[in-house]
């Protein structure tokens, strides 16, 4: 499962957008374990797609779909709400999925996302700080140990590390999205184990970024270089 905090967002998020007969769709579900569980706590059915499920999806009840999330196998105004946990960035083309994502969403379906933002020098797959930043080639030599290391293929990445700007992604959302909210901020307020490294730098951080988020303006220079940009979009009615 995600983390215990994300879990809280997308609950949030989807809470009043959802009930026993909604859908909800997990893009890039691999384990198919967040999806089954928000489905549990919030009482819906739930579809998983990917290009490849872990062992552990035939056990998450609920319908697979093994597809890219590019171009979905599924009808037009199909789905009540979407997330997508940590996906944008293993997509060559997030802007199709974005807009894929638009196609099945119901009429006030709601798309909750969240990604790694380049302009962060951590990226939470193992690599070394500022990778995000460096020339692919560079970055492709100081990658094959890392990839080795966890397990990854050789070609890893190039073919599944695409880094992507907060900024590009709020503009990619606007264009099929009547609403697009920043929610990260609801991380500020989480409940979490305090022996975590990026927990520690949300606490010694968290008076100045309540203060910059109090402004419109601070609020678009904390969206531009937070961490885990968190995007709660709704389609026009």
């Amino acid at each position: 499962m995600t983390s215990p905090v994300f879990k809280q967002l997308y609950e949030s998020a989807l809470s009043d957008s959802l009930d026993e007969d909604a859908v909800l769709l997990d893009i890039g579900a691999k384990d198919g374990k967040i999806a089954s569980e928000l489905a549990e706590s919030i009482g819906c059915r739930a579809i998983v797609l990917d290009i490849d499920f872990d062992d552990e999806a035939a056990a998450c009840n609920c319908d697979a779909v093994q597809a890219e999330g590019e171009t979905m196998p599924l009808p037009d105004n199909s789905v009540d709400a979407i997330i997508s946990n940590m996906v944008f960035e293993h997509v060559p083309d997030e802007k199709r999925l974005i807009a894929e994502t638009a196609r099945v969403l119901t009429d006030d379906g709601v798309f909750v996302s969240i990604c790694p933002n380049r302009a962060w020098p951590g990226d939470g797959h193992g690599y070394p700080f500022g990778m995000p930043w460096l020339p692919k080639a560079l970055g492709n030599r100081i990658a094959k140990p890392y990839d080795k290391q966890y397990g990854r293929g050789e070609k890893w990445y190039q073919v599944a590390y695409h880094p992507v700007w907060s900024v590009t992604v709020r503009r990619e959302l606007s264009e099929h999205f009547d609403s697009v909210e920043f929610r990260s901020a609801e991380l500020l307020e989480a409940d979490l184990d305090r022996s975590n490294t990026n927990q520690r730098l949300l606490d010694t951080f968290a008076k100045p970024l309540e203060l910059a988020l109090a402004s419109d303006a601070g609020e678009r220079l904390v969206e531009a270089v937070f961490p885990t940009p968190v995007y709660v979009s709704t389609k026009p009615r």
